[in-house]
């Protein structure tokens, strides 16, 4: 499956090993391991991720979505970000949906943008039931975001989350694909 999404200002478009140096430095933004601590890695490791994510693209089905994508600029193509779904094994495997965008693009609209241009791309082509989203407490950003895409906030759970040691409140959103509801 070849995925390239488009939106009036953007570009979702897989990743290659050729993006390893520039999504490398956006990864390693305070910005952003202030709320993903575990994407701090190595050049190398940065690489054999985008291999990984390389070979999940033909294997994404309905119940296991594992799908990165570059958020880029239309004017440019320079990658700003990443935006992806995938199985949260911390909530049982239900399918979330995960992004950042590097400080230099925030409060722009662009992962708004892109978070909506996934989410209808996930329930139409994948023909997923609902998406989760999980964001901690005082990550405002995100979670205008995630309610931006009409996610709705249900409650707040304690998670064991990727790279944490310790469980954490973070609000769990839902977003229902309406054209499976109507079934």
């Amino acid at each position: 499956m070849s995925i390239c999404i488009e939106t009036e200002r953007l570009i979702l478009r897989q990743f290659s090993v050729n993006d390893t140096i520039e999504l490398h430095k956006i990864c390693n933004e305070a910005y952003i391991l202030k709320w993903m601590p575990d994407w701090e890695c190595s050049v190398d490791t940065r690489k054999d991720w985008i291999g990984w994510v390389e070979k999940q693209y033909s294997l994404a089905t309905r119940a296991t979505a594992r799908i990165m994508l570059a958020v880029t600029l239309k004017t440019n193509r320079r990658i700003i970000g990443m935006i992806g779904i995938g199985n949260k094994e911390e909530m049982d495997n239900e399918i979330e949906i995960a992004y950042f965008i590097s400080e230099k693009y925030s409060n722009s609209g662009y992962i708004s943008e892109a978070a909506k241009a996934m989410t209808q791309w996930a329930f139409n082509i994948l023909n997923i039931d609902y998406l989760i989203a999980i964001v901690e407490l005082d990550n405002f950003s995100s979670q205008r975001v995630v309610e931006k895409c009409g996610f709705v906030k249900i409650e707040t759970r304690m998670i064991l989350n990727s790279g944490e040691t310790e469980e954490k409140p973070f609000y769990y959103y839902r977003l229902h694909n309406n054209q499976n509801k109507a079934m």
